[in-house]
């Protein structure tokens, strides 16, 4: 890995359900993953919710 940069890719999912599947999915492929939930601007109620996936198991902050 060249310079040691982990580099997480995202997909977009609304439902819970379809975000569980995508994480199997990509774990059972050798993917690290995280679910991240946030705000598309400070002043809204509401948030996107994202599967974020990256090659290797290395922690990613």
């Amino acid at each position: 890995m060249a310079g040691g940069m982990i580099t997480a890719a995202r997909i977009e999912c609304e439902k819970a359900e379809d975000r569980d599947a995508l994480v199997v999915i990509l774990a059972r492929n050798g993917y690290a993953v995280r679910q991240v939930r946030e705000k598309p601007n400070p002043k809204s109620t509401k948030y996107a919710y994202f599967v974020e996936y990256w090659k290797g198991g290395a922690a990613r902050e």
